[in-house]
C-alpha cells in the first residue's frame, strides 16, 4: 500500500492511544460518569466536524438516514459492550485483546468478498490468534465474562467499519464533504446514546441520565474534559479512521489499530519513569502473550507497507 497512507493510519493509532491514556486517567481520576463523558465527547466532536464541513449543503434530516441511524446505534452497542468488558478486565488487558478485531475482520472479509486472506498474512494472523488465546488463558477465572463482552464489541465494531467502507459518502474527495459526513455520524451516535441511556434508566437497568436533576452532567470538569477530548481526539481520529478505510480498506485499518495498545503501553511506561502514572500492571504470562500479539501485528503491518495499493474495501 502507499507508504503515506500507512503512516497516517499508524499516526491515527498513536492519536487514539494518547486519547485512551488520557481518558483512562481523567475519567477514573476525576470520577466522572463514563456515559456522560462519552456522550458529551461524541456531541462536541460531531459539532466540530459539522462546523469544519459547513460550506457543504445539508440539513438535520440527514441524521435520520437509515444507514446513519444504524451506524449510530452500533456505536452505542460498542460503547456498552466495552464498558461491560472492563468490569472484569483492566483497560490495558482489554486493548490488547481488542486486537482480535483483525481476526474477525479477516473472517468478515472472507465471507463478504469470497476471498481468503493472502497466504503471506496467515503467519501474522496465526501469531495474533495464538497471542490472544494465550493472553486470555493467563487471565483470572472470572475474566471470561469480560472477554465475551469484548468479542461482541469487536464484532460490532468490525461490522460498523464495513458499513463505512461501503457507504457512498465515505468516498467523497472533498475534505469538507467528508467532515460533514463524519459530523453527522458522530452527532447521530450521541443522540442514539442519550436515547438508549434514557430508556435503560426508565427500565431500571441503570441510573437514568436525568436522575437527581441530571447530576450525570452537573460537573464542569466533565464538560471541560469531554469537549477537549471530543475536539482534539475524537473528531480528527474518526475523520482519519474513515479516510483510512476509504484509501486502504477495512482490514488494513484494523491492522494499523493493533499498534494502539503498544503505543499506549510505551507512553504509560515513559510517564511512569517520571512517577506521573503507575506502570502497566501485567503478569509475566500476559507480557509474554503480549509479545506474541506484537510480533503478529508487526508482521501484518510490515507486509502492508511492502504491498502495492489495492482497490478498497478489502
Amino acid at each position: 500500500m502507499n507508504g503515506h497512507v500507512l503512516a497516517i493510519a499508524l499516526g491515527n493509532s498513536l492519536l487514539w492511544s494518547v486519547y485512551l491514556l488520557l481518558t483512562r486517567h481523567v475519567v477514573s481520576g476525576a470520577q466522572l460518569d463514563a456515559w456522560a463523558y462519552t456522550l458529551v465527547q461524541l456531541l462536541s466532536a460531531g459539532l466540530a466536524m459539522l462546523w469544519a464541513g459547513r460550506r457543504m449543503p445539508g440539513n438535520w434530516r440527514d441524521l435520520l438516514v437509515p444507514w446513519t441511524v444504524c451506524y449510530a446505534f452500533m456505536r452505542v452497542i460498542i460503547n456498552g459492550c466495552t464498558a461491560a468488558a472492563i468490569v472484569w478486565l483492566a483497560v490495558t488487558q482489554s486493548t490488547l485483546l481488542a486486537t482480535m478485531s483483525v481476526l474477525i475482520g479477516a473472517l468478515a472479509g472472507w465471507a463478504l468478498t469470497r476471498q481468503a486472506p493472502a497466504r503471506r498474512d496467515w503467519p501474522g494472523l496465526a501469531l495474533l490468534a495464538l497471542g490472544i488465546a494465550a493472553f486470555a488463558a493467563a487471565l483470572g477465572s472470572d475474566a471470561w465474562r469480560g472477554v465475551a463482552w469484548l468479542v461482541a464489541s469487536e464484532a460490532v465494531a468490525v461490522a460498523a467499519s464495513w458499513m463505512i467502507a461501503y457507504h457512498p459518502r465515505n468516498s467523497a474527495a472533498d475534505p469538507a464533504a467528508r467532515s460533514r459526513f463524519t459530523g453527522e455520524i458522530l452527532v447521530a451516535a450521541s443522540l442514539a446514546l442519550i436515547l438508549v441511556w434514557t430508556l435503560a434508566g426508565m427500565a431500571g437497568a441503570m441510573a437514568s441520565p436525568w436522575a437527581g436533576g441530571g447530576d450525570a452532567f452537573g460537573r464542569i470538569e466533565l464538560w471541560l474534559y469531554a469537549i477537549l477530548a471530543g475536539v482534539i481526539f475524537r473528531a480528527p481520529g474518526t475523520w482519519l479512521g474513515f479516510w483510512t478505510i476509504n484509501h486502504s480498506g477495512v482490514q488494513t485499518y484494523l491492522i494499523a489499530l493493533t499498534a494502539m495498545p503498544f503505543f499506549a503501553i510505551a507512553l504509560e511506561a515513559i510517564l511512569a519513569r517520571f512517577a506521573w502514572l503507575s506502570p502497566p500492571g501485567l503478569t509475566t504470562a500476559e507480557w509474554l502473550a503480549a509479545g506474541v500479539i506484537l510480533t503478529g501485528a508487526v508482521w501484518l503491518i510490515v507486509l502492508r507497507a511492502r504491498t502495492p495499493s489495492t482497490p478498497k474495501p478489502t
